[in-house]
């Protein structure tokens, strides 16, 4: 079992811990893509926060094949789109 396996099925038994070490793994690329989607770090702060609370509220959408790192970044250009849409509307 690989890292990212082994802290999403600690989220998925509501394991604050493994959400805290799984943000202190990735939270800086995904800083680094919300930077590129807006400027403003306080924007960048909430992205990376949605996409981290989306984590885990929704862990099981987050235990598929493909790589974590993969789904946290297209989770964060998600809720980047939708912020984008929220602020034109």
């Amino acid at each position: 079992m690989t890292i990212d396996e082994k802290l999403m099925m600690g989220i998925l038994n509501r394991e604050r811990q493994a959400l805290s070490d799984l943000y202190d793994r990735y939270h800086r690329i995904l800083w680094h893509i919300a930077r590129q989607a807006d400027s403003d770090s306080s924007v960048c702060e909430q992205l990376v926060a949605q996409v981290f609370h989306t984590v885990w509220n929704e862990p099981r959408n987050f235990m598929q094949n493909r790589k974590l790192l993969a789904q946290l970044i297209d989770c964060c250009h998600s809720h980047s789109a939708k912020s984008t849409i929220k602020i034109c509307s």
